[in-house]
């Protein structure tokens, strides 16, 4: 009896004492929160261990491939001009390899709903009517509107930041379809 009094003793003065560490009651498993979770590199994170992802836009372009059309106006009223699509013509996102996450809903929460992996101007679909002015040569340009992104994946350090974890990706998605219409004075070719 002597020995189980002294057992039972020595164990409540442990537990008082702290010498039987009990996980703190604060910490949290880590956790994947997938691409709605973006994160900024240095900012301040919850819990250590948790993953997610930072993606910036390197640049937007216009890129006109779906079709170029050229008018000049010789009359004196405004030409009004529409043109038809004659081949089918898809923008269609690229990726660089070892993406393991929706990227796309990354970006569109991230940025735009606007962004797609996939934009087409099919054949017979018409583009226009923009007027040229007279004496004007217009150009006409159908395409789209591309971003390029760049990021990485992050992780919640032990120091409460988001810090980035090595992996690196690429991306370049279309935005909108775009028409771009430029002008300039018509050539004198008498």
């Amino acid at each position: 009896m002597f020995k189980t009094k002294i057992a039972s003793t020595t164990a409540a003065v442990a537990i008082a004492c702290g010498l039987i560490a009990a996980p703190a009651a604060n910490a949290l498993p880590a956790r994947d929160l997938g691409p709605a979770n973006p994160t900024t590199i240095g900012e301040h994170c919850a819990n250590p261990g948790d993953t997610g992802q930072t993606v910036k836009i390197k640049r937007t372009y216009f890129d006109g491939s779906a079709g170029s059309w050229t008018i000049s106006n010789y009359n004196d009223e405004p030409l009004p001009v529409t043109r038809s699509i004659k081949e089918t013509k898809t923008k269609t996102w690229n990726v660089s390899a070892g993406v393991d996450f929706k990227l796309l809903d990354l970006i569109n929460f991230t940025f735009s709903s606007s962004y797609t992996d996939s934009q087409s101007y099919e054949v017979g679909e018409q583009v226009g009517p923009y007027n040229i002015a007279p004496g004007k040569t217009a150009v006409m340009r159908a395409g789209w509107v591309v971003s390029d992104f760049e990021g990485q994946k992050t992780i919640c350090g032990s120091d409460n930041t988001w810090q980035a974890n090595g992996e690196t990706f690429t991306a370049t998605l279309p935005k909108e379809r775009h028409v771009e219409v430029s002008t300039r004075d018509n050539n004198d070719w008498g």
